[in-house]
Protein backbone atom coordinates (compact mmCIF):
# COMPACT_ATOMS: atom_id res chain seq x y z
CA UNK A 1 0.00 0.00 0.00
CA UNK A 2 2.88 2.36 0.81
CA UNK A 3 4.53 1.73 -2.52
CA UNK A 4 1.23 2.24 -4.33
CA UNK A 5 0.60 5.48 -2.40
CA UNK A 6 4.03 6.86 -3.35
CA UNK A 7 3.33 6.15 -7.01
CA UNK A 8 0.02 7.97 -6.82
CA UNK A 9 1.67 11.00 -5.17
CA UNK A 10 4.42 10.99 -7.83
CA UNK A 11 1.83 10.95 -10.61
CA UNK A 12 -0.09 13.80 -8.96
CA UNK A 13 3.09 15.87 -8.63
CA UNK A 14 4.00 15.19 -12.26
CA UNK A 15 0.51 16.24 -13.39
CA UNK A 16 0.79 19.50 -11.42
CA UNK A 17 4.21 20.25 -12.96
CA UNK A 18 2.87 19.61 -16.47
CA UNK A 19 -0.08 21.93 -15.75
CA UNK A 20 2.27 24.65 -14.49
CA UNK A 21 4.47 24.32 -17.58
CA UNK A 22 1.43 24.55 -19.86
CA UNK A 23 0.22 27.65 -18.02
CA UNK A 24 3.63 29.29 -18.40
CA UNK A 25 3.70 28.37 -22.11
CA UNK A 26 0.24 29.87 -22.63
CA UNK A 27 1.31 33.05 -20.87
CA UNK A 28 4.42 33.28 -23.03
CA UNK A 29 2.35 32.78 -26.17
CA UNK A 30 -0.03 35.49 -24.98
CA UNK A 31 2.87 37.85 -24.34
CA UNK A 32 4.26 37.00 -27.78
CA UNK A 33 0.91 37.77 -29.44
CA UNK A 34 0.61 41.07 -27.57
CA UNK A 35 4.18 42.02 -28.41
CA UNK A 36 3.71 41.09 -32.04
CA UNK A 37 0.49 43.13 -32.18
CA UNK A 38 2.30 46.10 -30.69
CA UNK A 39 5.09 45.73 -33.23
CA UNK A 40 2.57 45.53 -36.10
CA UNK A 41 0.80 48.63 -34.81
CA UNK A 42 4.13 50.39 -34.53
CA UNK A 43 4.91 49.28 -38.09
CA UNK A 44 1.68 50.83 -39.30
CA UNK A 45 2.18 54.08 -37.39
CA UNK A 46 5.87 54.96 -37.55
CA UNK A 47 6.64 57.78 -35.09
CA UNK A 48 8.65 60.76 -36.34
CA UNK A 49 9.87 63.54 -34.06
CA UNK A 50 11.42 66.74 -35.40
CA UNK A 51 13.12 69.73 -33.81
CA UNK A 52 10.71 72.62 -33.27
CA UNK A 53 13.38 75.08 -34.41
CA UNK A 54 14.19 73.20 -37.63
CA UNK A 55 13.44 74.44 -41.12
CA UNK A 56 11.17 71.39 -41.70
CA UNK A 57 9.02 72.28 -38.67
CA UNK A 58 8.45 75.82 -39.93
CA UNK A 59 7.11 74.59 -43.27
CA UNK A 60 4.64 72.05 -41.88
CA UNK A 61 0.99 72.98 -42.16
CA UNK A 62 -1.75 70.95 -40.50
CA UNK A 63 -5.38 70.64 -41.57
CA UNK A 64 -8.14 68.49 -40.08
CA UNK A 65 -9.52 65.47 -41.90
CA UNK A 66 -13.03 66.51 -42.84
CA UNK A 67 -16.27 64.62 -43.12
CA UNK A 68 -18.10 65.97 -46.13
CA UNK A 69 -21.33 65.16 -47.89
CA UNK A 70 -20.93 64.34 -51.57
CA UNK A 71 -23.64 65.29 -54.02
CA UNK A 72 -23.55 61.98 -55.84
CA UNK A 73 -20.89 62.97 -58.39
CA UNK A 74 -18.49 60.07 -58.84
CA UNK A 75 -15.19 60.69 -60.60
CA UNK A 76 -13.00 57.85 -61.86
CA UNK A 77 -10.54 56.92 -64.57
CA UNK A 78 -11.85 54.88 -67.49
CA UNK A 79 -11.03 53.30 -70.82
CA UNK A 80 -12.82 53.55 -74.15
CA UNK A 81 -13.98 50.23 -75.61
CA UNK A 82 -15.99 49.38 -78.73
CA UNK A 83 -19.71 48.77 -78.38
CA UNK A 84 -19.87 45.00 -77.96
CA UNK A 85 -23.01 44.88 -80.11
CA UNK A 86 -21.30 46.71 -82.98
CA UNK A 87 -18.24 44.54 -83.59
CA UNK A 88 -18.04 41.98 -86.40
CA UNK A 89 -15.19 39.50 -86.71
CA UNK A 90 -15.23 38.15 -90.25
CA UNK A 91 -14.07 34.60 -90.93
CA UNK A 92 -14.32 32.01 -93.69
CA UNK A 93 -16.43 28.89 -93.29
CA UNK A 94 -14.06 26.73 -95.33
CA UNK A 95 -10.33 26.57 -96.11
CA UNK A 96 -9.58 28.90 -99.00
CA UNK A 97 -7.02 31.18 -100.64
CA UNK A 98 -7.17 34.97 -100.87
CA UNK A 99 -7.35 36.02 -104.53
CA UNK A 100 -8.45 39.66 -104.20
CA UNK A 101 -8.52 42.36 -101.51
CA UNK A 102 -11.20 44.97 -102.14
CA UNK A 103 -11.43 47.33 -99.14
CA UNK A 104 -8.32 48.87 -97.51
CA UNK A 105 -7.86 48.90 -93.76
CA UNK A 106 -9.41 51.97 -92.14
CA UNK A 107 -12.12 52.39 -94.78
CA UNK A 108 -15.81 52.82 -93.99
CA UNK A 109 -17.97 49.93 -95.18
CA UNK A 110 -21.68 49.25 -95.55
CA UNK A 111 -23.66 46.14 -94.58
CA UNK A 112 -23.28 43.49 -97.28
CA UNK A 113 -20.30 45.19 -98.90
CA UNK A 114 -17.67 42.68 -100.14
CA UNK A 115 -14.29 43.06 -98.47
CA UNK A 116 -12.27 40.35 -100.25
CA UNK A 117 -12.59 37.47 -102.72
CA UNK A 118 -11.50 33.97 -101.74
CA UNK A 119 -11.16 30.77 -103.75
CA UNK A 120 -11.88 27.23 -102.54
CA UNK A 121 -11.54 23.99 -104.51
CA UNK A 122 -13.91 22.31 -102.06
CA UNK A 123 -16.54 24.96 -102.66
CA UNK A 124 -16.16 24.72 -106.44
CA UNK A 125 -16.69 20.97 -106.37
CA UNK A 126 -19.71 21.28 -104.06
CA UNK A 127 -21.31 23.90 -106.33
CA UNK A 128 -20.70 21.81 -109.46
CA UNK A 129 -22.22 18.73 -107.85
CA UNK A 130 -25.23 20.73 -106.68
CA UNK A 131 -25.86 22.36 -110.08
CA UNK A 132 -25.52 19.00 -111.84
CA UNK A 133 -27.86 17.28 -109.38
CA UNK A 134 -30.37 20.12 -109.66
CA UNK A 135 -30.36 19.86 -113.46
CA UNK A 136 -30.75 16.07 -113.46
CA UNK A 137 -33.58 16.31 -110.91
CA UNK A 138 -35.39 18.74 -113.19
CA UNK A 139 -34.97 16.51 -116.23
CA UNK A 140 -36.13 13.44 -114.30
CA UNK A 141 -39.19 15.34 -113.07
CA UNK A 142 -40.13 16.38 -116.59
CA UNK A 143 -39.70 12.82 -117.84
CA UNK A 144 -41.90 11.48 -115.04
CA UNK A 145 -44.66 13.96 -115.86
CA UNK A 146 -44.44 13.03 -119.57
CA UNK A 147 -44.71 9.29 -118.85
CA UNK A 148 -47.63 9.89 -116.50
CA UNK A 149 -49.40 11.85 -119.21
CA UNK A 150 -48.75 9.16 -121.83
CA UNK A 151 -49.99 6.48 -119.46
CA UNK A 152 -53.17 8.48 -118.78
CA UNK A 153 -53.79 8.62 -122.53
CA UNK A 154 -53.01 4.89 -122.74
CA UNK A 155 -50.06 5.50 -125.04
CA UNK A 156 -47.33 4.03 -122.80
CA UNK A 157 -47.22 1.11 -120.41
CA UNK A 158 -47.28 1.24 -116.59
CA UNK A 159 -43.72 -0.10 -116.41
CA UNK A 160 -42.52 3.04 -118.18
CA UNK A 161 -44.16 5.20 -115.52
CA UNK A 162 -42.62 3.14 -112.75
CA UNK A 163 -39.19 3.37 -114.34
CA UNK A 164 -39.55 7.14 -114.66
CA UNK A 165 -40.65 7.32 -111.03
CA UNK A 166 -37.59 5.35 -109.89
CA UNK A 167 -35.27 7.56 -111.97
CA UNK A 168 -36.82 10.69 -110.50
CA UNK A 169 -36.57 9.44 -106.91
CA UNK A 170 -32.87 8.69 -107.44
CA UNK A 171 -32.19 12.08 -109.00
CA UNK A 172 -34.13 13.85 -106.26
CA UNK A 173 -32.14 12.06 -103.53
CA UNK A 174 -28.84 13.09 -105.12
CA UNK A 175 -30.12 16.65 -105.46
CA UNK A 176 -31.12 16.83 -101.78
CA UNK A 177 -27.75 15.45 -100.67
CA UNK A 178 -25.82 17.94 -102.81
CA UNK A 179 -28.01 20.80 -101.57
CA UNK A 180 -27.52 19.92 -97.89
CA UNK A 181 -23.75 19.72 -98.38
CA UNK A 182 -23.65 23.10 -100.09
CA UNK A 183 -25.80 24.82 -97.45
CA UNK A 184 -22.99 24.10 -94.99
CA UNK A 185 -20.65 26.19 -97.12
CA UNK A 186 -22.74 29.12 -98.38
CA UNK A 187 -25.79 31.08 -97.21
CA UNK A 188 -29.35 30.41 -98.33
CA UNK A 189 -29.43 33.67 -100.32
CA UNK A 190 -26.23 32.74 -102.15
CA UNK A 191 -27.68 29.32 -102.88
CA UNK A 192 -30.82 30.84 -104.38
CA UNK A 193 -28.74 33.01 -106.74
CA UNK A 194 -26.38 30.22 -107.81
CA UNK A 195 -26.27 29.33 -111.51
CA UNK A 196 -23.93 28.11 -114.21
CA UNK A 197 -23.57 31.51 -115.84
CA UNK A 198 -23.35 34.05 -113.01
CA UNK A 199 -20.07 35.43 -114.37
CA UNK A 200 -17.84 34.18 -111.52
CA UNK A 201 -15.80 31.00 -111.11
CA UNK A 202 -17.61 28.45 -108.98
CA UNK A 203 -14.65 28.22 -106.58
CA UNK A 204 -14.68 31.95 -105.73
CA UNK A 205 -16.75 33.58 -103.02
CA UNK A 206 -16.75 37.01 -101.30
CA UNK A 207 -16.31 37.95 -97.66
CA UNK A 208 -19.02 40.44 -96.68
CA UNK A 209 -19.30 42.91 -93.82
CA UNK A 210 -22.48 42.17 -91.85
CA UNK A 211 -22.57 45.67 -90.32
CA UNK A 212 -21.77 49.26 -91.20
CA UNK A 213 -18.54 50.49 -89.68
CA UNK A 214 -14.80 50.86 -90.06
CA UNK A 215 -12.51 48.05 -91.23
CA UNK A 216 -10.09 48.28 -88.31
CA UNK A 217 -8.07 45.09 -88.93
CA UNK A 218 -7.25 43.12 -92.09
CA UNK A 219 -4.93 40.25 -91.22
CA UNK A 220 -4.63 38.73 -94.72
CA UNK A 221 -2.49 39.18 -97.84
CA UNK A 222 -2.95 38.12 -101.45
CA UNK A 223 -2.35 34.44 -102.02
CA UNK A 224 -2.58 33.56 -98.34
CA UNK A 225 -4.20 30.26 -97.40
CA UNK A 226 -6.81 30.86 -94.69
CA UNK A 227 -8.93 28.66 -92.45
CA UNK A 228 -11.94 29.10 -90.18
CA UNK A 229 -10.00 28.99 -86.91
CA UNK A 230 -9.21 32.72 -86.72
CA UNK A 231 -10.79 36.07 -87.72
CA UNK A 232 -9.50 37.53 -90.97
CA UNK A 233 -10.98 41.02 -90.63
CA UNK A 234 -12.71 43.10 -87.98
CA UNK A 235 -15.31 45.79 -88.59
CA UNK A 236 -16.32 48.12 -85.75
CA UNK A 237 -19.09 50.67 -85.77
CA UNK A 238 -17.71 53.65 -83.83
CA UNK A 239 -20.91 55.72 -83.93
CA UNK A 240 -21.30 54.72 -80.28
CA UNK A 241 -18.67 53.49 -77.82
CA UNK A 242 -18.52 52.05 -74.34
CA UNK A 243 -16.53 53.81 -71.63
CA UNK A 244 -15.74 51.31 -68.88
CA UNK A 245 -14.81 52.54 -65.42
CA UNK A 246 -14.30 50.88 -62.05
CA UNK A 247 -16.04 52.61 -59.16
CA UNK A 248 -15.46 51.94 -55.50
CA UNK A 249 -17.79 49.78 -53.49
CA UNK A 250 -18.66 52.76 -51.31
CA UNK A 251 -19.98 54.58 -54.40
CA UNK A 252 -22.27 51.78 -55.54
CA UNK A 253 -25.38 53.10 -53.79
CA UNK A 254 -24.96 56.49 -55.47
CA UNK A 255 -25.35 55.40 -59.10
CA UNK A 256 -28.21 54.04 -61.15
CA UNK A 257 -28.57 52.79 -64.71
CA UNK A 258 -29.49 55.81 -66.82
CA UNK A 259 -27.45 58.33 -64.80
CA UNK A 260 -25.81 61.06 -66.85
CA UNK A 261 -22.04 61.09 -67.18
CA UNK A 262 -19.36 63.36 -68.61
CA UNK A 263 -16.34 61.78 -70.28
CA UNK A 264 -13.07 63.55 -71.02
CA UNK A 265 -10.43 61.72 -73.02
CA UNK A 266 -6.75 62.35 -72.36
CA UNK A 267 -6.31 62.86 -76.12
CA UNK A 268 -8.82 65.76 -76.09
CA UNK A 269 -8.28 67.64 -72.80
CA UNK A 270 -10.44 70.59 -73.91
CA UNK A 271 -13.40 68.51 -75.07
CA UNK A 272 -16.08 66.56 -73.21
CA UNK A 273 -18.53 63.87 -74.27
CA UNK A 274 -21.91 63.14 -72.73
CA UNK A 275 -23.21 59.65 -72.07
CA UNK A 276 -25.38 57.53 -69.80
CA UNK A 277 -24.69 54.63 -67.48
CA UNK A 278 -25.96 51.52 -69.28
CA UNK A 279 -24.59 48.71 -67.13
CA UNK A 280 -23.44 48.15 -63.55
CA UNK A 281 -21.56 44.96 -62.73
CA UNK A 282 -22.95 42.29 -60.44
CA UNK A 283 -19.73 41.37 -58.61
CA UNK A 284 -17.21 43.33 -56.54
CA UNK A 285 -13.53 42.77 -57.30
CA UNK A 286 -12.17 41.22 -54.11
CA UNK A 287 -8.74 42.81 -54.48
CA UNK A 288 -9.56 46.36 -55.54
CA UNK A 289 -13.05 46.56 -53.94
CA UNK A 290 -14.36 48.11 -57.15
CA UNK A 291 -17.19 47.30 -59.54
CA UNK A 292 -17.53 47.82 -63.29
CA UNK A 293 -19.76 50.61 -64.56
CA UNK A 294 -20.31 51.07 -68.29
CA UNK A 295 -21.19 54.35 -69.95
CA UNK A 296 -22.61 54.46 -73.48
CA UNK A 297 -21.38 57.54 -75.32
CA UNK A 298 -22.53 58.76 -78.77
CA UNK A 299 -19.47 59.18 -80.99
CA UNK A 300 -20.68 60.56 -84.34
CA UNK A 301 -17.30 62.05 -85.31
CA UNK A 302 -15.39 58.92 -84.23
CA UNK A 303 -13.09 60.96 -81.99
CA UNK A 304 -13.23 58.39 -79.19
CA UNK A 305 -11.37 55.24 -80.16
CA UNK A 306 -10.97 51.88 -78.45
CA UNK A 307 -8.05 51.80 -76.04
CA UNK A 308 -8.11 55.51 -75.16
CA UNK A 309 -7.73 56.52 -71.51
CA UNK A 310 -10.43 58.80 -70.17
CA UNK A 311 -11.76 60.45 -67.03
CA UNK A 312 -15.43 60.24 -66.13
CA UNK A 313 -17.74 62.08 -63.76
CA UNK A 314 -21.03 60.28 -63.16
CA UNK A 315 -23.94 62.36 -61.90
CA UNK A 316 -25.22 59.73 -59.47
CA UNK A 317 -28.94 59.83 -58.73
CA UNK A 318 -28.70 57.62 -55.65
CA UNK A 319 -28.28 60.56 -53.26
CA UNK A 320 -25.42 62.02 -51.22
CA UNK A 321 -23.13 60.17 -48.78
CA UNK A 322 -20.71 61.00 -45.97
CA UNK A 323 -16.97 60.54 -46.54
CA UNK A 324 -13.66 61.48 -44.89
CA UNK A 325 -11.58 63.73 -47.13
CA UNK A 326 -8.02 65.09 -46.93
CA UNK A 327 -6.11 67.32 -49.36
CA UNK A 328 -4.34 65.53 -52.18
CA UNK A 329 -1.06 67.00 -50.94
CA UNK A 330 -1.46 65.04 -47.70
CA UNK A 331 -1.25 61.59 -49.35
CA UNK A 332 2.12 59.99 -50.16
CA UNK A 333 3.29 56.76 -51.75
CA UNK A 334 5.59 54.74 -49.50
CA UNK A 335 6.57 51.06 -49.57
CA UNK A 336 3.75 50.25 -52.06
CA UNK A 337 1.19 51.80 -49.69
CA UNK A 338 -0.59 55.10 -49.24
CA UNK A 339 0.39 57.03 -46.11
CA UNK A 340 -0.69 60.22 -44.36
CA UNK A 341 1.28 62.01 -41.63
CA UNK A 342 -0.94 62.54 -38.58
CA UNK A 343 -0.03 64.94 -35.76
CA UNK A 344 0.49 63.12 -32.44
CA UNK A 345 1.56 65.96 -30.16
CA UNK A 346 3.99 68.87 -30.48
CA UNK A 347 6.44 68.18 -33.32
CA UNK A 348 5.49 64.51 -33.27
CA UNK A 349 3.91 62.80 -36.28
CA UNK A 350 2.66 59.33 -37.12
CA UNK A 351 3.14 57.83 -40.60
CA UNK A 352 -0.35 56.33 -40.94
CA UNK A 353 -1.17 53.74 -43.63
CA UNK A 354 -4.57 54.55 -45.14
CA UNK A 355 -6.91 53.29 -47.84
CA UNK A 356 -7.66 55.87 -50.50
CA UNK A 357 -10.81 56.21 -52.55
CA UNK A 358 -11.63 58.39 -55.50
CA UNK A 359 -10.17 61.83 -56.07
CA UNK A 360 -12.64 64.67 -55.87
CA UNK A 361 -12.50 68.42 -56.22
CA UNK A 362 -12.34 68.80 -52.44
CA UNK A 363 -9.57 66.24 -51.94
CA UNK A 364 -9.00 62.50 -51.70
CA UNK A 365 -11.50 60.21 -50.02
CA UNK A 366 -10.14 58.04 -47.17
CA UNK A 367 -12.46 55.06 -46.63
CA UNK A 368 -10.34 53.74 -43.73
CA UNK A 369 -7.34 54.81 -41.67
CA UNK A 370 -8.47 58.23 -40.44
CA UNK A 371 -11.24 59.68 -38.36
CA UNK A 372 -12.83 63.09 -38.50
CA UNK A 373 -10.69 65.94 -37.08
CA UNK A 374 -7.40 63.99 -37.25
CA UNK A 375 -4.77 66.65 -37.90
CA UNK A 376 -2.89 65.71 -41.07
CA UNK A 377 0.14 67.32 -42.69
CA UNK A 378 -1.08 69.14 -45.80
CA UNK A 379 2.20 70.97 -46.51
CA UNK A 380 5.76 70.04 -45.62
CA UNK A 381 5.18 66.30 -45.76
CA UNK A 382 8.06 65.67 -48.17
CA UNK A 383 10.56 66.37 -45.38
CA UNK A 384 8.75 63.86 -43.14
CA UNK A 385 8.76 61.28 -45.93
CA UNK A 386 12.52 61.81 -46.32
CA UNK A 387 12.98 61.20 -42.59
CA UNK A 388 10.83 58.07 -42.82
CA UNK A 389 12.93 56.70 -45.68
CA UNK A 390 16.18 57.43 -43.81
CA UNK A 391 14.82 55.81 -40.64
CA UNK A 392 13.73 52.71 -42.53
CA UNK A 393 17.07 52.34 -44.38
CA UNK A 394 19.07 52.70 -41.16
Amino acid sequence: MTIGGNRVRQLQNMTRRIGQLLAVAIMLVGFSVVARGQQEQAGRDRVLTIDAASEAARHIQLVPARRVSTMGKIAATAMVEPDGDAVAQITTRIPAQVVKLIVPQGALVKPGEPLAILSSVELGDAKAQYLKARSLEGIANQNLKREQDLYTRQISALKDVLAARAAYDSAFAEYKAAREKLTLLITASDLARLGWSDGHPLSEFPLFSPIAGTLVTRDVVLGQAVTSDRPLMTVINLDRVWVNTNIYESDLAAIRIGDNAIVRAMAYPNSSFEGRVSYIGSEIDRKTRTILARIEVPNPNHLLRPGMFAHTVIDGSGGSREVIVVPQSAVFDYDNKKIVFVADGPNRYLARVVETGREAENGVEIPSGLKESDQVVARGGLALKGMLINTHSS
